[in-house]
């Protein structure tokens, strides 16, 4: 039994009982049960509750044994001094101050079997079985909420970040591109190259491609060695050149990862691609906050690698038909983890809801992804149409799911509401 199962039971009055009394016999007339507190303090506030023959005005705090109120020290607490009803599951104190309601006895138990049943779940989805009796419509609106939420904690990260660079939402912007070419595997060192190489530099050749490449090959530490290649021989010259110019540092190339890779994605690739789409290009940031479809984003990673990466995937190997294009679904993934996120952060910092709308209408125009995740969910029944609703699910699983917080679930929520009689 968790307390939040009781808070459950008191926001939606689900009591078999048609008339309720206190643990001593006083009757109860719930006029308004309060407003549901989620900060410190009493569970409800501003309730009023008539109690024998007199209304009161005040708080309500939940437990599950009435001997919480003395182990909590509520007794103790001026904050607490409002409470006029003290609700719980099991009335274990025999004297109390706090007028009492006891749960136990009049709980539906069909309430109470479908909520131990969740609890004890060893289903990934704790109402896998359930699911189905739950309307469409209540699904839709949980997944909208998820969304929000999964946008929200991802623009909190953002801003955390946009903080380090002193509101340089260009640095910013450049940095987080810079990572997602790194995918999954390599996003932390391409990170910190973009970070030893700060994008006002890359501004100050962003009509000269071929510097913007030595200069992303050297600070990855790429360019460290004996080549035989011309390409490469030019490109380490270059950025010699530039890092005793600018001061720079490069990082260490045993970073980089390569194996268990598709070829399309080695760090090599990428970074040739990197300098591609900075170059002449100013202002990312600025043209981001312009865009309003897919489809224009497409047209923004219209780059290819260096005609050297044709044939090679490392400076040392060469082979034939290496890709040098940017595919969709890297294209994808870069709308999920940054376009969106930093749409949705500028119309919440700068209280423009017509990004926060551009931010969700990029997504709903996003093929959704696949992973396991959602596989399972379509296994369910639970059918991702793009990537909004994939984003979703994947916060309602990692999120709600895992921690079978199913009372906070609006799914879980619709379930057990089901159940109260």
């Amino acid at each position: 039994m968790q307390e939040a199962f009781i808070q459950f039971a008191w926001k939606m009055q689900v009591f078999t009982a048609s008339t309720l009394t206190t643990t001593d016999g006083e009757p109860i007339s719930i006029i308004y049960r309060g407003d549901w507190n989620t900060n410190s303090g009493p569970d409800f506030l501003h309730a009023r509750i008539k109690i024998g023959d007199t209304l009161w005005v005040g708080n309500v705090e939940i437990h599950i044994k009435s001997s919480a109120w003395l182990a909590h020290k509520h007794h103790t607490d001026r904050t607490y001094d409002n409470v006029i009803l003290h609700v719980v599951y099991e009335h274990d104190m025999p004297h109390s101050d706090i007028p009492t309601l006891a749960l136990k006895p009049i709980l539906p138990e069909t309430l109470l079997h479908t909520y131990t049943h969740l609890m004890g779940s060893s289903n990934q989805v704790p109402c896998a079985h359930q699911l189905n009796t739950v309307p469409p419509i209540y699904v839709h609106q949980c997944l909208d909420s998820m969304l929000a939420e999964r946008l929200e904690e991802k623009a909190t990260r953002i801003e955390q970040r946009l903080h380090v660079q002193k509101n340089d939402w260009e640095e910013l912007t450049y940095q987080l591109i810079a990572r997602g070419f790194g995918t999954n595997v390599n996003a932390d060192p391409f990170e910190r190259v973009a970070m030893q190489l700060p994008y006002k530099l890359i501004l100050k050749h962003h009509d000269q491609p071929f510097q913007i490449e030595a200069l992303l090959f050297g600070q990855a530490g790429m360019l460290d060695g004996n080549f035989r290649a011309v390409y490469a021989h030019q490109l380490k010259a270059e950025y010699s050149f530039l890092k005793k110019k600018y001061g720079l540092e490069p990082i260490r190339a045993l970073e980089w990862k390569f194996l268990r890779m598709r070829p399309a994605n080695f760090p090599t690739i990428r970074m040739s691609q990197l300098a591609a789409f900075l170059s002449g290009r100013q202002k990312i940031f600025t043209h981001i906050l312009d865009i309003r479809s897919v489809k224009e984003i497409r047209q923004l990673f219209q780059v290819e690698a260096s005609p050297f990466w044709r044939e090679h995937y490392h400076f040392k190997r060469a082979t034939k038909h290496a890709p040098g294009n940017i595919g969709d679904e890297f294209i994808h993934l870069q709308i999920v983890n940054t376009f969106a996120p930093l749409l949705f952060l500028y119309g919440k910092v700068h209280q423009q809801e017509a990004y926060i709308t551009r931010a969700t209408d990029l997504l709903e125009q996003t093929p959704y992804e696949r992973n396991h995740i959602v596989r399972e969910w379509n296994d369910l029944g639970v059918n991702a149409q793009h990537a909004g609703h994939s984003q979703a699910l994947l916060q309602l699983k990692q999120q709600y799911c895992v921690h079978k917080r199913c009372l906070e679930c609006a799914i879980g929520y619709r379930i057990l509401h089901s159940k109260r009689i």
